[in-house]
């Protein structure tokens, strides 16, 4: 038998799980048989050493493979290309980056294009995991598809999302399709190509054709490929989850193996355990997180780490919670790390020994989880007496906040008024701006934070509501989608009214979580979600090997529209004539149900009537039974509680208008943060404080209106907003389907 045939036979019996006869067989192999393939087989078994956990003996193989593959020839120019490629490979996997680049370098086209193309791709991949992006994208355009088409598809990925993040997304679109073309000629010639199948997938994911991607990911088989085979079979489960075919994701998700690919194992069993947790079989959930390793997949473990603390907490059994939770670092995932000091700091607090523990635990969620931490640590630096109170403060301000969050079924639409200039800005195909929250600080309404403190004040708690070391970045929508009044008032071009746009935006722009305001300072997945004491829920698998990643998404919340000498307040809703414009007058008095529901849970907590016997008092209650006359707190003590009450009303105090200003009918982002917050853009001589919301605006506009001073330029919008599936702009749909619209307002410009 000849030393590749031995190296093939030892793959099939890895395949087969026959780990044993794998390395007897790759050890046959000798140096002298066959240069090549003894190095091949030592990197075998280095790898399955490593799976095993044996790494002296993993480092010792790799070593050999090393020394085998720098033995290779110049002379044999095929040969010592791919030595190259796989040094490199081998170098790169090790962490010795410098190495991996200097043997990448020495591979050329004109000795062997096919290890050229992929010893390219490599190199690029490395420059850009160092940021050195334009370096990686001039490396992976001088791949060939004749160099090797499936190296020249995954360049081509690799570029399209290059060009994505750099903001150019015409090239990026193209990139995508030259991949998917590609990769489509590839199986053509090798129906059983698994790894072209399943990038073929991910790219029909990724264009979010969820149907095809589906389809061809259902086509790779374990006995051509069983890593490609494993991470289909992830994928598809969540699909199959999303579309509400559980025990499909199930069945998938329980074919995939260790040996198969262990971070592929890892995801699929953490998602085998998110289900289990779901269904409330919690052994099986235990089960499941438990065989996920931090070898494994980093990620994938911290989370399953969580999840399985939750799953402790659940049963009561806290010390466990404890240790799994104390198990997450912060490397390992910031939010899942996090998530889990939050908790921690919640069991610690019960016990007035662990004080420091908890302060500690929360502390360290605090870039992470900024309001809710904050908000904690305030409450714990606060007079004993009164933390009872002050908690209860918190949890009934969280309530009533919830109760203003918006009804998706019902308000699936809102609108923001702007200026042509920045709509542009935001719609460009090519280099679109960020949408922005703005500072607090910058609103036209000159009571603006101040209303919620005047009604305090009505009822006998004269404190105001300040904070000093918080910044606080809104921005703002309506249920009102061409008005006039907004039109006049906002969006105006050097200060001519009725010269804006209103950008009507759909719901999936917004998170779908109910949660409490203020997402987190730092980068988050689009799954972060509350962390409560009483109810704490588990962390999905946002990180599974699918290329769509969606940024953290902000909670809409409406208004209250409040007089502060009457108490009349009244909720930002929708108007009965928007019902009527969409023939759903059958649906304004299911509406007109839910709203006054959304009414009785806020005035159970916003006003004080009748609640003297009630056991979630109302705010204004607990307010006035912290500032009462008789309490003996001396001035230092009171400035806490006054500073800790600031805080936990500082979600609401900005959600709170001035009755007005009803007409305005609007809802809010949040986002409530530290002044250090790495994400705070300024600049001091245009007076501009803002951060960025990180999803794109394009994709989520479902209409936008032009005011009569604006209607010059639906055109221009047409072309960026009017196009078919494939996205090509010279295709527009129909005029009467078309995405812009004049305002029908009467409305004359005086000159």
């Amino acid at each position: 038998m000849t030393a590749q045939e031995r190296l093939d036979l030892g793959r099939s019996y890895f395949k087969e799980g026959k780990l044993d006869e794998a390395i007897k067989t790759w050890s046959e192999i000798r140096y002298e048989d066959d240069l090549q393939s003894y190095a091949d087989a030592q990197v075998n078994l280095g790898n399955l050493y490593d799976f095993q956990r044996n790494q002296e003996k993993a480092e010792e193989t790799y070593q050999k493979a090393i020394e085998a593959y720098q033995e290779v020839l110049k002379s044999d120019r095929q040969a010592y290309s791919w030595a190259q490629y796989k040094l490199g490979t081998l170098y790169d996997s090790l962490g010795q980056q410098d190495e991996a680049k200097n043997v990448w370098r020495k591979v050329r086209r004109n000795d062997n294009s096919e290890a050229y193309a992929w010893a390219q791709y490599k190199l690029g991949v490395l420059y850009n995991v160092l940021e050195q992006r334009d370096k990686a994208k001039n490396i992976w355009k001088k791949i060939r598809r004749g160099d090797n088409p499936e190296a020249y598809a995954d360049a081509h990925v690799r570029l399209g999302h290059l060009y994505d993040v750099q903001k150019q997304q015409d090239k990026a679109k193209n990139a995508w399709k030259e991949a998917i073309k590609t990769y489509q000629e590839v199986l053509e010639d090798d129906p059983h190509h698994a790894w072209a199948q399943y990038k073929l997938g991910n790219q029909y994911y990724f264009v979010e054709q969820v149907d095809r991607a589906k389809y061809i990911w259902e086509k790779v088989n374990r006995s051509d490929n069983p890593q490609a085979y494993a991470w289909a079979q992830v994928n598809l489960g969540v699909i199959y989850k999303t579309q509400g075919e559980q025990e499909k994701s199930k069945d998938v998700w329980e074919k995939v193996y260790r040996r198969d690919s262990r971070q592929a194992y890892a995801r699929a069993q953490f998602s085998l355990g998110a289900i289990y947790q779901d269904m409330q079989t919690l052994d099986d959930a235990i089960t499941a997180y438990k065989k996920v390793h931090r070898e494994d997949d980093v990620k994938a473990y911290a989370r399953a780490q969580f999840n399985l603390g939750l799953v402790y907490h659940t049963q009561n059994k806290l010390d466990q919670a404890i240790t799994t939770w104390s198990n997450i670092c912060h490397d390992d995932d910031s939010e899942a790390y996090a998530k889990a000091q939050f908790s921690l700091g919640e069991i610690y607090a019960q016990d007035k020994e662990n004080a420091k523990k908890a302060k500690k635990a929360y502390l360290n969620a605090r870039d992470f989880l900024y309001y809710k931490s904050e908000r904690v640590l305030k409450i714990l630096n606060c007079p004993e007496e009164f933390r009872e109170k002050l908690d209860t403060l918190a949890k009934n301000t969280e309530k009533l906040l919830n109760s203003l969050q918006i009804i998706p079924d019902y308000e699936s639409k809102v609108a923001h008024y702007s200026r042509i200039s920045t709509a542009f800005s935001l719609l460009d195909n090519k280099e679109p701006s960020k949408f922005r929250l703005s500072t607090i600080r910058g609103v036209n309404d000159p009571t603006e934070g101040l209303v919620l403190g005047k009604y305090w004040a009505q009822q006998g708690i004269s404190e105001t509501i300040h904070t000093n070391d918080t910044a606080t970045f809104i921005s703002c929508f309506t249920f009102n989608h061409d008005s006039l009044n907004q039109f006049r008032l906002y969006g105006k071009e050097n200060g001519q009214e009725a010269t804006g746009v209103s950008l009507v935006f759909n719901k999936k722009f917004f998170s779908n979580q109910l949660e409490v305001i203020a997402n987190p300072s730092k980068e988050s997945s689009n799954k972060t979600e509350n962390i409560e004491y009483s109810k704490l829920n588990k962390l999905e698998n946002s990180s599974i090997k699918l290329p769509i990643d969606k940024s953290a998404l902000q909670t809409l919340y409406r208004c209250i529209y409040l007089d502060p000498e009457t108490g009349y307040w009244t909720l930002s809703q929708r108007d009965k004539s928007t019902f009527y414009r969409r023939h759903e007058e059958c649906k304004w008095e299911d509406y007109c149900k839910l709203i006054s529901k959304q009414e009785e849970n806020i005035k159970k907590y916003l006003s004080d009537e009748n609640d003297k016997d009630s056991e979630n008092n109302s705010i204004p209650s607990i307010l006035q039974s912290i500032f009462k006359k008789s309490h003996s707190y001396n001035k230092r003590k009171k400035q806490q509680i006054l500073e800790t009450v600031r805080f936990i009303l500082l979600p609401l105090q900005y959600l709170v208008k001035h009755i007005a200003f009803q007409e305005e009918q609007e809802c809010r982002i949040m986002y409530i943060t530290h002044l250090h917050d790495e994400k705070i853009r300024h600049d001091w001589e245009k007076q501009w404080m803002y951060v960025e919301y990180e999803e794109p605006v394009l994709p989520h506009i479902d209409k936008i209106y032009l005011s009569p001073g604006s209607a010059k330029y639906q055109d221009f919008f047409r072309i960026l907003l009017d196009q078919k599936e494939d996205d090509e702009p010279d295709k527009k749909e129909d005029k009467n389907e078309s995405k812009v619209r004049i305002s029908q307002n009467p409305f004359r410009n005086k000159e």
